[in-house]
């Protein structure tokens, strides 16, 4: 899949999946054992990481997103 986002945009998307995956994170906390939010939770955070690596490639600042932890693509299992 192909999108084509202009600077104005990828930093739109970023800030918006920071936002989603924060929120994400305080849930999981919640609730911890609801599997398929945990894998939602999994493929936002990589979808994050993929959009702060395009920003980071057009010369853009990535931003972090906060104090909210990666989780490990191994417990996926």
């Amino acid at each position: 899949m192909l999108l084509d986002l202009s600077k104005e945009q990828l930093g739109g998307l970023r800030r918006a999946l920071e936002a989603r995956v924060r929120d994400m994170h305080m849930r999981l906390g919640g609730d911890p054992g609801d599997e398929g939010f945990r894998r939602e939770v999994i493929l936002a955070t990589q979808l994050l990481r993929q959009v702060e690596a395009l920003e980071r490639q057009a010369g853009h600042r990535a931003w972090a997103i906060g104090d909210t932890e990666s989780l490990p693509e191994e417990d996926e299992n």
